[in-house]
């Protein structure tokens, strides 16, 4: 099949899966002198194929690869500002809007600097150029510029983002394009998506080592997201090198290597920051590929989905085995110290990142707009806080496995080895880091109309008492559960907890039995009017499994969210609340925000069945 026009490009994509017969022309303005002629077909599967889209009423951007489905993310990471409508709402003309991260998924640069007001844009072979102000930008392909012109109204501006600084600690501007404009400019095709409120834009290119990932490999043992899933515990890791029916002895050396390989390469300044943390990538990246270091992309340090304290947690496991089977591990001297060296740094990043208060921020050191909240989310700082319990403590009262796994850690800290003092770590840092993350979490409880409750997912890093604060858009300031389970784990296994500790416990324990509702169910239903093809609503079918809601309010009147709760779900005081991408606060799932209740968990069965298990393991641990 070829297409004889560039602007079928878009209607193909956004519709369906293109494959490796497809040809497409290119677009008016050769990329570079190289590539073939303008209106020379190719074939697809010599070009990248990407799908961007900035919708109007989010503070979101969405990509897509090909036929997939679309992925969204803040338009500024971090940070929730939404695009600017300049000639009125529904009009995509006047859609004005940050393109920075959204354009990095197609391997474009954004150099916007307000000082001067220069913006220029690098992509593909083509540089566009605009100003801060002006109507008018060029468009160079490397032999012949073009100059461009905009309407009035879409002069490209800075804004200044309140109490936010870029990564030089300077104040932080967010730069606003003209989408369409800017879009078209470099030759993508451009479609207004009415029903879903949005500007969608395809965009073709050529392979280029920007826009080739790391080899994926979801069959390795080793990868970058069983690193960030902590899948590597040290069973299975002792597994793959003890002699069994399953693993011969030539197996076991092969997987000494291996697993020397990937901790070496965990280590590796391409992968581990010089702060000492890891970024996030959520994909499994293969760490045994040797191209691996070449196309590892930067990320900021952060603790976010596993990061930082999966690696940690990885690569002591390794030097744990290394020290009990030092027969397998010969021959591996000069392997082992750097993946001792890389550890101690990644510890050094533990601590450093924890603040004054206690708690630690989900990027740090840089981290804007809720990336710099002190974050429980998605296990962030209970993670972190069984790792400088493990350094702090030889037992857990139900569970010694992270003890255990940093035992050789513990003495080397005491014994203060070379490797250790050479980052200057000692053990009463990490017993001083301990008290301080328990201090931070005992008063980071939530009461809520005089009864303690459980957690919040973020709190102000800011501030003297940890109070509540949001994160993603739909993620409003509340109590939550799924943390709190997280939270309770933690304070569970602490040897000879204190009466403070215990009241947390029972408080949280006792209060997941006041909240849920009954006679309600969650259904999944195919809906094809729908964009995903499927819808997710809880309906009253008269069931009397009791629900939970994953948030839960700060106060029992509704006042503290605008929301009227006369016909909320539960008949507890304490309320369910739903919100979607546009930050609106209700009382059910089932009104609005149909792309978040399709692919996001508001509700479950299990709330107050898993404190109880935790509960039940606690308090027959300390009653032996």
């Amino acid at each position: 099949m070829k297409t004889k026009h560039w602007k079928a490009l878009a209607a193909l994509g956004l519709c369906a899966v293109m494959t490796s017969s497809v040809y497409v022309a290119l677009p008016a303005i050769e990329p570079m002198q190289t590539m073939a002629a303008e209106g020379e077909e190719v074939k697809v599967s010599d070009l990248v194929i990407k799908f961007l889209a900035v919708p109007e009423y989010e503070p979101n951007r969405y990509t897509k690869s090909n036929g997939g489905k679309w992925a969204p993310e803040e338009l500024e990471k971090g940070l929730l500002i939404k695009a600017e409508m300049k000639l009125g709402e529904g009009n995509p003309e006047g859609m004005m809007a940050p393109l920075k991260y959204s354009f990095m998924d197609i391997t474009a640069d954004v150099d916007a600097d307000q000082a001067t007001g220069d913006i220029t844009i690098t992509y593909n072979g083509l540089t566009l150029k605009m100003k801060a102000g002006s109507t008018t930008a060029t468009l160079n392909n490397g032999k012949t510029e073009k100059t461009l012109t905009m309407q009035s109204e879409l002069a490209p501006y800075f804004k200044a983002v309140e109490n936010e600084q870029d990564d030089k600690g300077n104040q932080y501007y967010a730069c606003y394009l003209p989408v369409k404009f800017t879009a078209e400019a470099l030759g993508a095709n451009v479609m207004w998506n009415d029903a879903m409120h949005r500007m969608e834009m395809a965009f073709a290119f050529y392979y280029s080592d920007a826009a080739v990932e790391p080899v994926t490999n979801s069959k390795s043992n080793y990868t970058t997201k069983k690193m960030e899933s902590d899948s590597n515990n040290y069973n299975t890791l002792k597994d793959r090198i003890t002699v069994s029916d399953k693993v011969t002895a030539e197996q076991v050396t092969a997987n000494v290597k291996d697993m020397i390989s990937a901790a070496v390469m965990v280590c590796d300044p391409t992968y581990q920051n010089e702060d000492g943390g890891w970024g996030k990538t959520n994909k499994d990246w293969d760490l045994l590929n040797e191209t691996f270091p070449q196309f590892c992309p930067h990320a900021y340090s952060t603790i976010d989905n596993g990061a930082t304290h999966g690696h940690v947690k990885f690569l002591t496991r390794v030097i744990r085995l290394s020290k009990e089977y030092p027969d397998l591990f010969a021959g591996y001297a000069k392997e082992l110290d750097t993946i001792e060296k890389g550890f101690w740094k990644g510890m050094k990043y533990v601590l450093d990142a924890q603040t004054e208060s206690g708690g630690w921020t989900q990027y740090w050191p840089y981290g804007v707009g809720y990336f710099g909240n002190i974050t429980f989310n998605d296990n962030a700082m209970p993670d972190m806080m069984e790792v400088v319990y493990a350094m702090s403590y030889d037992k857990g009262l139900t569970s010694s496995t992270f003890c255990d796994d940093f035992a050789w850690a513990r003495t080397d800290a005491k014994n203060q080895t070379e490797n250790v003092k050479a980052v200057g770590l000692t053990q009463e840092k990490f017993q001083t880091s301990w008290d301080k993350s328990l201090r931070f979490t005992l008063d980071a409880q939530v009461v809520v109309d005089g009864v303690k409750t459980g957690w919040a997912q973020q709190y102000d890093e800011d501030l003297d008492k940890p109070v509540p604060t949001g994160g993603r858009a739909f993620e409003l300031p509340s109590v939550c559960t799924a943390e709190s389970s997280t939270v309770l784990r933690v304070l569970c296994n602490i040897e000879n907890p204190t009466d403070e500790i215990k009241t947390a416990i029972e408080s949280y324990y006792n209060w997941t039995k006041e909240i849920g509702f009954t006679g309600y169910k969650l259904y999944n239903i195919t809906d094809r009017t729908r964009e995903l093809g499927k819808d997710r609503l809880v309906l009253q079918d008269g069931t009397q499994t009791k629900m939970y809601g994953r948030f839960y309010g700060l106060d029992i009147t509704g006042e503290y969210y605008g929301l009227d709760i006369s016909k909320k779900l539960t008949s507890s005081k304490f309320y369910e609340i739903f919100s979607g991408r546009d930050g609106i606060a209700n009382y059910t799932q089932n009104l609005g925000m149909h792309e978040r209740r399709s692919g996001y968990s508001y509700t479950n069965t299990n709330t107050e069945s898993n404190a109880k298990k935790l509960y039940d393991a606690w308090a027959a641990a300390l009653n032996q």
